[in-house]
Order: C-alpha cells, then sequence, then structure tokens
C-alpha cells in the first residue's frame, strides 16, 4: 500500500509539473523553441505544439560540424513523427576563432551564435521569445552557454518550472515520447580537452569512432580525443562486453584506422562532463 501511495504521489506531482508547463508556455502567443533531439528541447517542443497549436510553435535545429550526423538524423525523424513546424539552420561558430581555440568559454560562444540566430529568425516572424531545453539540473554542472542565452533574452521553460532531468523523463514518458529514456548526448566538442584546437578532422575523428561503438550496440558513453590517444568512457556495467577479446580488438583496429594511436578504457567509467573537471 505504502509504494501504491507513492506511485501515485509521484504521478500526481508529474502531472502537475506537466499542467504547470503548459500553463506557463500558453502565456506566449507565438514561441520559437531551439531543438536538439535531446529530450528535453523535444519536450518543450512537444508541449508548445500541442498547445500553442503547429502554426504558433516554430521549432528550428541548429545544424553545425559538432552535431553528431547520426543526432541529426534522429532529431529530423522525431520532428517528422509529431508533424511540428520543423525546419533547420546552418550557423558557423567554427568562423569564430574563440570558439575554435576551444578555452573552457568555448560553449558560450556556439550558444551565442545560435541564440542570435534564433533571436533574429525570432524577430523577423513576429515570434515573441525563444525557448530553449535548460531544466533544473542543469544549474549544477559548468555551462557557460546558460550566459549567453541570458544575454540574449531566451527563456527556458523547464528551469521556470522548475523541472528536473528526471521529471523531465517522466513527463515525456507519460506523453509517450520515444526518446523520454534516450541518453544525453553533448556536442563533439565536449569530447576535445580544453586548450586543444577544435578542427574538421578532430570532430569527424570523435564521430566516427562514436558511430562506430553505437553500431556495436553501446549507448552511454564517450570518446574521449587526447591527440593520438582515444579515451573511451562507458558504464561500468558495458566493461564486460566490451573487454570481449573480438570485440576489443576490433574496436582498436577501427579507431587506429581512424587516425589513433592508442585505445585506452577509462576506469572510472562513465561520466558525463568529465572534461570539465580540467577547470
Amino acid at each position: 500500500m505504502r509504494q501504491l501511495l507513492s506511485s501515485e504521489r509521484s504521478s500526481n506531482s508529474i502531472s502537475n509539473k506537466l499542467v504547470e508547463l503548459e500553463n506557463f508556455i500558453a502565456s506566449y502567443s507565438k514561441v520559437l523553441v531551439a531543438y536538439s533531439g535531446g529530450v528535453d528541447s523535444s519536450l518543450v517542443a512537444f508541449v508548445s505544439s500541442k498547445v500553442l497549436n503547429k502554426g504558433n510553435a516554430k521549432i528550428i535545429l541548429a545544424n553545425s560540424p559538432s552535431l553528431n550526423s547520426r543526432e541529426l538524423k534522429y532529431a529530423r525523424e522525431l520532428a517528422n513523427k509529431n508533424d511540428w513546424n520543423y525546419s533547420e539552420i546552418e550557423t558557423n561558430e567554427f568562423d569564430n576563432q574563440d570558439y575554435r581555440k576551444n578555452n573552457p568559454s568555448r560553449c558560450f560562444f556556439c550558444k551565442f551564435e545560435l541564440y542570435s540566430s534564433l533571436d533574429k529568425i525570432s524577430k523577423e516572424c513576429g515570434i515573441e521569445v525563444v525557448f530553449n531545453g535548460t531544466n533544473l539540473d542543469d544549474l549544477g554542472d559548468y555551462r557557460p552557454g546558460n550566459k549567453a542565452a541570458s544575454q540574449i533574452k531566451v527563456v527556458s521553460p523547464l528551469l521556470e518550472c522548475n523541472i528536473s532531468k528526471s521529471e523531465v523523463r517522466d513527463i515525456s514518458l507519460s506523453l509517450g515520447l520515444e526518446n523520454w529514456s534516450k541518453p544525453a548526448q553533448p556536442c563533439l566538442a565536449s569530447r576535445v580537452p580544453y586548450g586543444t584546437e577544435i578542427t574538421m578532422n578532430i570532430l569527424k575523428q570523435i564521430e566516427d569512432a562514436e558511430n562506430y561503438l553505437h553500431d556495436l550496440g553501446f549507448r552511454n558513453f564517450r570518446v574521449r580525443n587526447h591527440g593520438s590517444v582515444a579515451r573511451i568512457e562507458l558504464d561500468e556495467s558495458d566493461f564486460k562486453t566490451i573487454l570481449n577479446k573480438k570485440l576489443r580488438f576490433g574496436i582498436d583496429e577501427k579507431f587506429k584506422k581512424l587516425g589513433f594511436k592508442f585505445v585506452s578504457l577509462d576506469l572510472k567509467s562513465f561520466e558525463s562532463g568529465s572534461l570539465n573537471s580540467e577547470i
């Protein structure tokens, strides 16, 4: 009985959070959503399209070299399945030397380029606000992009409604969003240690390496690029699988074909944002 009551309270809490989110979004007449295909921005896009109707919720994805092509394909498919008012833009963060040199503020320059472009589009289309998918838990992480959002007055509905990452997943599940349990996939540049210049070749190398692991069935992982060394971060539950002799030899061979000289497995296991420990 205690478990049942706890479950009911949890369900009621999720329902209340959803109503709060719907009411917040409904306070605007037209919105533009910065969409990535991840669970956070997908929820904002879904609820905005539902509450305001398709024509009043413009869902835009920024395509850039730092976005994995697999993630781009998935984001397009999800938008199409939900019949959103979806479009794409190309962003030019690579034109900015401050982005390419990859200091700890890199994310600021990327997001400033993105939000500036979206803000311009919103004004041209008579849209009063740009939404992003920042949630409550993001405040506890190092995210220079939040400063860019603040400067351009981007609004974060999930944050405004005090919705955490786990609540985002619960609400998404209740709404039938297929990516409710999808692991986070930050941009490819986040795999490169601060101080190492970001190049197209490095991003492509990381993308190909991660796509290879994904094709092998791994889901929650990163390939960190340390020059000649590829450092694989993987859930500890996957250690036994990856250490299979045939599999690890195949990974080693593939990664070396991609240009790495050494391939390592981080014994600490997967840790989101692990390179921020260098700051």
